[in-house]
């Protein structure tokens, strides 16, 4: 029996903690410290309004490492968070990151090797308020490895979360996937952020229609140096998803800024514009949003 741990109880990683849960429970654990132990078995967590009473751990069990950890954490608390998994991660342990960004796996890479680190993204419509997480579609997890190594286990997860019934996709081009979704990032989340926009504006705002071709061209351009061939289908497929997904759902950086919280936009805007350095490549948009961003931040 394949065990499978979570590392965060956003709105992510809740979704599918409580998919893999419907699906057996005893595969499920959720590393925590004690102190989010005690909180989460008092106040439960629900998720579409149906309650979970995950099975917390604070170490491993008898010597018995997971097959995967799914890492579902703001940028922010990587650091901590890769604390708390050296007790968890064996010799055979996949970690698959779920993170915002670029850069999460090069980062765990560095720690636990990238035999063991799994490229991935989720494509998600999931709100979080306090311990309530509602959701209207169930999305999608795309992984896969940039070296084909360990594809015994990705094709073992693959099945895993079929059987689930979490739609997934093992990719053979992960590095493009991740790009698309980074694009999603820096265009939709620091948008709604900025004009504290809930997704169903993206349906018939024309000016927002612009400011996302604005800031797409950025994005484009760096991807393209950096040797991802991401273009414009990645682009129109943004802007149709924007479009379908729940009208009153709100990204996870609009979340952020409703509960005062500091947001990923160095992980967004700020990576790009650092690559554009690197590149030679102008981010004029990018740095008028992070610096926005930060501006509203800094009152907080």
């Amino acid at each position: 029996m394949k065990s499978i741990y979570f590392l965060g109880l956003g709105a992510l990683g809740a979704k599918y903690a409580a998919s893999f849960y419907d699906y057996n429970p005893e595969i499920v654990r959720v590393i925590v410290n004690e102190e989010r132990k005690n909180r989460y078995q008092n106040e439960g967590i629900f998720v579409n309004g149906k309650g979970y009473n995950f099975n917390y751990v604070t170490k491993v069990e008898e010597g018995n490492f997971p097959d995967y950890i799914f890492l579902v954490v703001k940028s922010s608390q990587l650091p901590t968070a890769i604390e708390d998994m050296k007790l968890f991660v064996g010799e055979n342990t996949m970690i698959i990151s779920l993170m915002n960004g670029i850069s999460s796996e090069r980062i765990l890479a560095a720690h636990f090797g990238w035999n063991c680190v799994v490229n991935a993204v989720a494509y998600m419509d999931a709100v979080k308020k306090e311990n309530q997480v509602t959701f209207s579609s169930i999305g999608k997890i795309i992984f896969g490895k940039m070296e084909e190594v360990n594809r015994d286990k990705l094709i073992d997860l693959h099945q895993l979360m079929n059987e689930a019934e979490i739609p997934n996709q093992l990719s053979d081009d992960i590095q493009k996937a991740q790009w698309a979704k980074y694009l999603v990032n820096v265009v939709g989340n620091q948008l709604t952020f900025l004009l504290e926009f809930p997704y169903g504006e993206f349906r018939t705002n024309q000016h927002l229609e612009r400011l996302i071709d604005l800031i797409s061209n950025e994005v484009l351009a760096v991807g393209n140096a950096h040797g991802v061939a991401i273009g414009q289908e990645e682009v129109n497929r943004m802007k149709s998803t924007m479009k379908v997904i729940d009208e009153k759902g709100k990204t996870s950086m609009l979340q952020d800024r409703e509960a005062k919280r500091y947001s990923e936009v160095d992980e967004f805007s700020g990576e790009i514009i650092q690559l554009g350095k690197q590149y030679n490549i102008p981010t004029p948009y990018n740095e008028l949003i992070y610096n926005m961003v930060k501006s509203i931040e800094e009152t907080y």
